[in-house]
């Protein structure tokens, strides 16, 4: 099934959700839908689902326009962050039920077919409440794959699960949505989710589509400093900046020099990802001075905090600290292929 918004909009009083959202879904492919809080990632789902209808703009199924058709007519599954299983049917039932409603044919080997694939086979006699978050996930999934719909719709299903099942339920839901094909829209707020999921991400925020890409794309060459700042953990380290001559630039009260030619604005967004910085000695040629101000141990790897001056402090992704510590007088060297430069008034990617 392949999706289309055209001019999507959804107005309450006056609050815009979502606004004048135009994305187009390919029939068969994991595309992750991510934005914070309030970025308008539920209501574009629960629009598409027909659980909310638009203020404006059209939503196409394989070019039908379906803003007036009923969700029961819109041949799609809902996964939600809550499992909504039937406490007093057994796993069998609750994955059977949808099929019952619908009247369909050949109901138990369909049943017995889905729960051997989501791994359910020895748990159809059991009750939701004897089963443990990631069972009852499963079987949250195995309902509505049980259906075959053309479109499966799942709004953060993952995030009541705890760390270590989380990382096997995505690649299992990667899995189940290859073997299927089925055209799948996945809304969250994790960033982790989104990049290992998604054959693209779409990023929201306040209503708005800031941008789309496969994970590669968005995370190398970020549209815009919300989605910089927004996709990479630590965050892209981002400082205004001031160019003195075409090979030094101020940022805050330190100037540095730089061995290659500088861009022809006075005034620059430098944005750099903090596994891209190294740290030197002090005084290091083309390196900017920082101090260490805090240091993150993370087992394989460690964060180091460096303040560069005052008002700016910028991280750093190391796997050799063991020769510096807290206090030390460092620099932070780059490539200049690494620099991202954004507008310093829009916020958009320039370089």
């Amino acid at each position: 099934m392949k999706i289309r918004l055209q001019d999507l909009a959804k107005q309450y009083r006056h609050t815009t959700a979502v606004n004048n959202l135009n994305l187009e879904i390919n029939s068969g492919e994991f595309l992750v839908v991510l934005g914070s809080s309030g970025s308008g990632k539920s209501t574009t789902l629960n629009m598409l689902a027909g659980l909310e209808a638009p203020t404006s703009g059209y939503i196409f199924f394989n070019e039908h326009i379906v803003n007036q058709t009923p969700p029961g007519k819109r041949d799609i599954a809902l996964v939600f962050q809550s499992y909504a299983l039937y406490p007093h049917m057994k796993v069998y039932d609750n994955i059977a039920f949808p099929l019952k409603i619908r009247k369909e044919k050949d109901i138990h080997q369909k049943v017995i077919k889905t729960a051997n694939m989501l791994g359910l086979s020895a748990l159809l006699q059991k009750y939701p409440k004897e089963l443990s978050g990631g069972e009852k996930q499963r079987v949250a999934l195995a309902r509505a794959l049980v259906r075959n719909p053309q479109v499966f719709l799942m709004d953060e299903p993952l995030s009541n699960l705890d760390a270590p099942l989380r990382l096997s339920a995505r690649g299992e839901l990667k899995r189940l949505q290859r073997k299927s094909n089925i055209t799948t829209i996945y809304v969250t707020h994790d960033q982790t989710e989104a990049l290992t999921l998604g054959d693209r991400i779409a990023i929201m925020d306040k209503g708005a589509l800031q941008q789309i890409g496969s994970p590669v794309e968005i995370y190398q060459k970020p549209h815009n400093t919300f989605v910089a700042g927004f996709i990479g953990t630590p965050p892209m380290n981002m400082a205004q900046i001031r160019i003195c001559n075409s090979h030094s630039f101020n940022i805050g009260e330190v100037t540095v020099e730089f061995s290659v030619l500088l861009p022809n604005k006075r005034d620059i967004i430098l944005g750099i990802r903090p596994e891209k910085l190294v740290i030197v000695p002090p005084n290091t040629p083309f390196a900017i001075p920082g101090k260490i101000e805090h240091i993150e141990y993370l087992g394989c790897e460690s964060v180091c905090h460096v303040e560069i001056t005052k008002n700016i402090t910028w991280y750093v992704k190391s796997d050799d600290v063991g020769r510096i510590k807290i206090g030390d007088q460092v620099g932070l060297q780059f490539s200049s292929e690494d620099i991202h430069w954004f507008d310093p008034l829009m916020g958009i990617r320039i370089l």
